[in-house]
């Protein structure tokens, strides 16, 4: 069975409706944004008719920048760099959801992802690294050679979906201001602008 990492915005969003992952999973990690993400998971995983599971596991204290409301650490490519934060958020998805089966974590990374953590040689590391334990988890990142729009397109995520999703890094609800609320305005506009004006 496949899994995905499910944070509700754009990308893992668009993979969600393209690739239909036997189950979606949110993580509360305690970042800022939690309540928001898992808001928006679990309405796109209704609405998308998904199976989805909830992970909740303070690890604020670990955490650094905007998504943790704390000085961004040295080092770090954007205000919202959270140390090691994808290496994280695979191994618990797979300390959970290997024991029932999952052979597939899928990650929504783009080919415009700035962090390490988001690039093809961390997933291939990844990928080794769980592959040689034990139940042979695989990740991947199906979209890490598509920008977001470009994703939307191929995966014919649904206008009235759009509404559901959620990209906020610093808010349980959309500043509108942050660099995560401004790409996801701007990737809307520019997938949908058509549709937009239809609707108005």
């Amino acid at each position: 069975m496949k899994a995905l990492l499910m944070s509700g915005g754009l990308d893992s969003a668009a993979l969600a409706h393209w690739l239909r992952p036997g189950i979606c999973v949110t993580i509360d990690y305690g970042q800022i944004s939690a309540k928001g993400e898992m808001a928006a998971s679990a309405a796109l995983c209704t609405a998308m008719k998904l199976a989805h599971r909830f992970i909740t596991i303070d690890l604020s204290p670990l955490g650094s920048g905007s998504m943790a409301d704390r000085p961004v650490a040295a080092g770090a490519a954007a205000p919202e760099f959270w140390p090691y934060r994808n290496q994280m958020l695979i191994t618990l998805a797979a300390m959970m959801l290997m024991p029932e089966g999952v052979t597939e974590i899928m990650v929504g990374a783009v080919s415009t992802d700035r962090h390490a953590d988001g690039k093809a040689p961390f997933f291939r590391a990844i990928d080794r690294a769980l592959s040689l334990q034990e139940g042979g988890v695989r990740v991947t990142a199906p979209a890490r050679h598509l920008s977001t729009p470009s994703l939307l397109r191929k995966s014919a995520f649904p206008y009235d979906l759009i509404g559901l999703t959620f990209s906020c890094h610093v808010h349980e609800f959309a500043c509108g201001q942050c660099s995560g609320c401004l790409k996801h305005r701007e990737c809307v506009d520019v997938v949908y602008s058509s549709a937009k004006r239809r609707a108005t």
